[in-house]
């Protein structure tokens, strides 16, 4: 295999001149500029620009071998064609929430797509307690779409079997069993949390039970090829504006089980309720802005359930003649949501990879206190998982916890 040449600020102009596809977005324009944009661990990311247009604008993102940002760290050069593919899968039943293709070039592992240069990182959003009208409608009804589309409910059996090794993608689903399902509940190097935290830490790591639990939903994760999943669906990967909500970096999808999705984005939610305990300035503020971010884990899965059941009534196959079925099938995903969502949230408070939400507080007691609330209601929902009837459950789990610091 030859050697990929990195791109950078420089090479990036060339690369997007020389390129038939990039004509039209950059026409007319001889003032092409590029920046890197280093947010991110894993891939080059530039935004390629018309100086006097910033409207020409496009993002260019590019695989290599390894993390940018940590060489050492070894990554699958196909990781950009699985998030080609799915993006394409994602745009054929949700155009409008997902980023607009321009160029995929699999010798160089790049892909070009619309620059979102109106929308702001949903997390940033929620972090100045910012209020998005269509989001719960839009990221529900993307979820519902995105995984009925590619399941056993809706496709020929043979035709789903055929699809699930074009998305095979085996190193990015081990850092995923690693760093969400495994050594967040171990002694573990790469663990790290808020000294206030250690009691609670203790407790988690000397509680087999409840990492017997979170073993049965790795377990889960490794072998339940149910449907297409982003497998990364939190509030940093989606883009949104008051109008518009656009669903981004899906280079860790595989076939998994649909509740990682659901699961992982009502946790990201959660995450911020706990945080709005420094994100909020007074009590009032805080108690208004958590109402609204309740309200919006229970619409968001409210919209889901909806959309995800009409489909199933209009366009499902004909493998699952029973009403009885669908009732069982929809509580075990929700029931299945509170598990990996209390996964996600205690991966982002105790293992390795942190979130902007809590990670931005200086103060070490203010962010033990926001983190052990985070950590409480995680607790309450992969303990209290099998016993959830309604999404309303879930929502007073996290009402109801309170930290411990």
């Amino acid at each position: 295999m030859a050697e990929v040449q990195p791109l950078t600020e420089e090479s990036v102009i060339d690369y997007v001149k020389g390129k038939e596809e990039l004509r039209s977005v950059f026409e007319g324009a001889d003032d092409i500029r590029s920046s890197q944009i280093t947010e991110g661990n894993v891939n080059l990311l530039f935004r390629v620009y018309s100086e006097s247009d910033p409207d020409k604008s496009v993002i260019v993102k590019q695989a290599l071998p390894y993390a940018w940002r940590y060489p050492d760290f070894k990554m699958p050069l196909d990781r950009s064609r699985i998030e080609y593919e799915v993006l394409r899968l994602e745009g054929k039943y949700c155009p409008e929430n997902v980023p607009k293709i321009y160029l995929y070039d699999p010798e160089l592992h790049v892909l070009v797509i619309e620059d979102l240069n109106h929308h702001l990182v949903m997390r940033e959003g929620l972090m100045k307690r910012k209020r998005y009208p269509h989001v719960a409608e839009h990221v529900g009804t993307f979820m519902a779409r995105t995984l009925f589309y590619t399941s056993d409910l809706y496709l020929p059996s043979e035709e789903k079997k055929a699809m699930v090794p074009k998305f095979i993608n085996p190193v990015l689903c081990k850092v995923q069993e690693d760093l969400v399902f495994t050594q967040p509940y171990i002694d573990h190097p790469n663990n790290r949390w808020t000294p206030g935290l250690d009691e609670q830490v203790r407790r988690i790591h000397a509680d087999d039970e409840l990492r017997s639990e979170i073993f049965m939903l790795k377990e889960l994760y490794m072998t339940h090829a149910q449907a297409v999943i982003h497998n990364d669906l939190h509030t940093g990967s989606i883009m949104l504006n008051e109008e518009e909500t656009k669903v981004v970096d899906p280079e860790f999808a595989f076939y998994g089980p649909m509740a990682h999705d659901v699961g992982t984005y009502l946790a990201n939610l959660a995450l911020n309720y706990a945080a709005q305990e420094y994100h909020s300035p007074t009590p009032e503020e805080r108690a208004d802005y958590r109402k609204w971010l309740a309200g919006q884990i229970a619409e968001t899965w409210q919209v889901f359930e909806r959309e995800f059941l009409r489909l199933w009534e209009e366009e499902g196959n004909d493998d699952w003649p029973s009403d009885a079925f669908r009732r069982k099938y929809m509580l075990q995903m929700l029931q299945d949501t509170a598990g990996f969502g209390a996964a996600e949230m205690m991966r982002r408070l105790i293992g390795l990879a942190h979130v902007h939400d809590f990670w931005t507080i200086e103060d070490e007691g203010i962010r033990a206190r926001a983190e052990s609330l985070g950590l409480n209601i995680a607790l309450a929902w992969v303990r209290n998982r099998r016993s959830v009837e309604k999404i309303d459950d879930l929502v007073e789990m996290v009402t109801e916890a309170k930290p411990e610091v």
